[in-house]
């Protein structure tokens, strides 16, 4: 996952607010033009159909940007503007005005079609993202049941990384998708190890060990082949990485490191010491959270772990028992992860 960075500003606002504000300017503009034009000039009067013309464009960037409540408020709004309420003055002439009503019907009839074209185009990519991620659950779920005996570690560390991102300020529905799939799809290049490695009960030898590491190269490389998989790949190539530049495969340290790999690495340690694996029973939360706490700076990013400990232990338990896992808090009544991220140096 790349940096997270601001979406395109204009005039200071991103996403949302800068939609409404540009659709807002341009029909502002829009308006100021219609009433700008004088009347006495001998082409006023064809000069201003031009300018009304333009709402068109306004209309169909708001049934493309909101759907049917953007087109119909657009359309008002060109309505009021076209009908004389704002300044255009309303023809005399019979003909005149007939004009003027075809032009207003002209933009209603646009906005209702262009507000349900784009949304049965929206609705038709939902479908097909829909039936891609359900496809990406069953690989990431044959890939658990072939290490772990289940199809839901993928899955719950998908959960888990999602939440983490929602508390880092991330919004934007495209950067968390990326997280959700290169979280889902971390392991899949060890669908090129061997089973005698991959499956093995006891230590792996220095070769094991080799041929073990090459498993993200292996995944990313899968999924580069695929456009809407090339950024989740980057978390997959680097979910191994470690702060200090400890970990593999590229020796990338801090900074370097994708975000999203960042953010994977706390994750992927915590559901590891929190779920029973063959080498070790699950410990509880509270334990899980001072390895990572321990650990920060060296192998996590210390921000991503002061995040991480704000979310809610609650949460984090749904997330597991939804994916068929129990998770606990601690052997006796402890605090909850809110409160111990408080006593955090790096809270």
């Amino acid at each position: 996952m790349r940096e997270v960075r601001g979406q395109e500003a204009i005039f200071g606002f991103s996403g949302t607010k800068a939609r409404v504000l540009a659709a807002a300017v341009l029909m502002a503009a829009i308006a100021a033009a219609l009433v700008s034009i004088p009347e006495r000039s001998p082409e006023w009067a064809y000069s201003q159909e031009l300018v009304r013309k333009l709402f068109l464009f306004p209309i169909l960037l708001c049934a493309s940007w909101f759907g049917v409540r953007g087109a119909a408020i657009s359309t008002a709004v060109a309505t009021v503007s076209c009908l004389g309420l704002l300044g255009s003055p309303w023809p005399e002439a019979l003909q005149a005005q007939m004009e003027r009503i075809g032009e207003v019907a002209v933009f209603w009839l646009v906005g209702a079609l262009s507000s349900r074209f784009f949304e049965q185009q929206r609705k038709f990519l939902r479908d097909i993202e829909t039936a891609n991620d359900n496809t990406l659950l069953a690989l990431a779920s044959s890939l658990d049941v072939r290490e772990h005996n289940t199809g839901v570690h993928s899955q719950r560390v998908a959960g888990y990384m999602l939440r983490l991102a929602k508390e880092l300020g991330i919004r934007d529905k495209e950067k968390l998708d990326i997280a959700w799939r290169g979280a889902l799809l971390h392991d899949v290049g060890k669908i090129g190890i061997p089973d005698d490695v991959l499956l093995k009960p006891g230590p792996l030898t220095g070769e094991e060990w080799r041929v073990m590491r090459l498993h993200p190269m292996v995944g990313a490389g899968i999924l580069r082949k695929i456009d809407f998989l090339r950024e989740p790949a980057e978390i997959v190539h680097s979910h191994h990485e470690r702060y200090d530049g400890s970990g593999y495969p590229r020796g990338l340290a801090a900074e370097d490191i994708p975000l999203g790999a960042r953010m994977f690495a706390v994750i992927d340690v915590y559901d590891a010491l929190t779920t029973d694996r063959s080498y070790h029973t699950a410990c509880s939360h509270v334990e899980a959270s001072t390895s990572l706490r321990e650990g920060a700076g060296n192998l996590f990013d210390p921000a991503v772990v002061t995040a991480f400990a704000r979310v809610p232990f609650g949460e984090l338990r749904e997330i597991a028992r939804s994916n068929d896992t129990s998770l606990l808090l601690g052997p006796e009544a402890a605090p909850a992860l809110r409160e111990t991220a408080v006593a955090s140096p790096f809270h």
